[in-house]
């Protein structure tokens, strides 16, 4: 044998060293293909709304079900900026998923206003029925051409409530004048005005601060939010109106969604889909405890004349929005309700 054949390996060896690199290289190909994703939420929610919870829920289940490679970062109180000021952060890549309220249906879809007037559904159901339907369907394209969010999911917000600092409203004749927070929706600001109240159009972030310095008189969200952002220490009366049945739009930049493999996007929806029925069980079980759980932290609790606020709104707004509104959509959704 001469010294070139002993340098030169056999076929069995050449085997060898061959399937050696090819185990080494798979752990390698596959840790590039799963590369980390963080995955950051914005939301203005305290820490005892839903978009909290949902939040909280899809961060524990993406941790668990891939093994710490997609992280989600919660980011409550409008941490990342106002929900009007979301979707240009999601264009531009800062936010990959964020919750939506009805801000979105008046920056992206006016046409569907009528989804926003107060007193419109009759019960969370028919509400949802409505956004499962073609109406949502179509709005929810809306949404994906003009802000370029895709809707992932839609969580129970719970019913929107009053709360005023020393006021006890039991019909509309008692908010002539209260300076009151609404969102920067057009038909909350009509329907506030036909009441009687002074709608005054805020940013959330900004409402604790100026409920606290008497800016405002009161403010109109949730149980939760209300809790969960501590309002009771500046507000004394909870009213319960129950005038819009809110929902929260679970969303993610279309930008990030198209960034995602498939496969990772298979498991983004099923987690938010799990994290969406966690979020609803645990509203509908601090619906039932919150309203005792506020009037335990001071708040006197009034139920006004239901009826009488809606006469008031469902009279007099829809004409003001009759060239806005998609035609024959407030029909279609009162139908809707069987």
């Amino acid at each position: 044998m001469n010294a070139n054949s002993q340098l030169r390996p056999n076929r069995r060896q050449m085997l060898t060293v061959l399937g050696a690199a090819g185990l080494a290289g798979a752990p390698m190909v596959a840790s590039a293909q799963a590369k980390p994703i963080t995955i950051r939420f914005n939301h203005t929610d305290g820490t005892g709304g839903e978009a909290f919870h949902f939040a909280e829920k899809l961060k524990s289940l993406l941790a668990e079900r891939t093994s710490g490679r997609m992280v989600v970062q919660n980011f409550h109180s409008g941490q990342l900026g106002a929900e009007k000021d979301m979707y240009d952060s999601m264009q531009i890549g800062s936010i990959e998923m964020g919750r939506s309220g009805s801000l979105i249906i008046s920056v992206a879809a006016p046409q569907f206003g009528a989804l926003e007037l107060p007193y419109v559904f009759r019960s969370q159901q028919h509400l949802r029925n409505v956004l499962a339907g073609p109406i949502g369907q179509a709005m929810h394209q809306d949404f994906l051409a003009k802000k370029g969010v895709r809707v992932l999911g839609i969580v129970n917000r719970g019913a929107r409530q009053l709360t005023t600092k020393n006021r006890a409203v039991r019909t509309p004749a008692d908010l002539a004048g209260l300076k009151l927070r609404v969102p920067e929706i057009p038909v909350y600001v009509a329907a506030w005005r036909a009441l009687g109240a002074s709608p005054t159009p805020m940013a959330f972030p900004e409402v604790f601060t100026a409920l606290q310095q008497g800016t405002i008189d009161g403010q109109e969200n949730p149980l939760g939010t209300i809790n969960g952002n501590s309002f009771h220490d500046v507000q004394k009366y909870l009213v319960l109106t129950s005038h819009v049945r809110g929902n929260g739009w679970m969303v993610a930049s279309e930008r990030f969604w198209q960034s995602l493999a498939e496969a990772d996007r298979k498991l983004l929806q099923q987690a938010v889909n799990d994290s969406v029925a966690h979020a609803d069980e645990q509203i509908a079980k601090q619906e039932g405890e919150l309203r005792k759980t506020l009037q335990d932290k001071g708040m006197t609790v009034v139920e006004p004349d239901l009826k009488a606020f809606a006469n008031v709104v469902l009279k007099e707004v829809p004409p003001k929005f009759a060239d806005k509104w998609k035609p024959g959509l407030l029909d279609e959704i009162l139908k809707t309700a069987g």
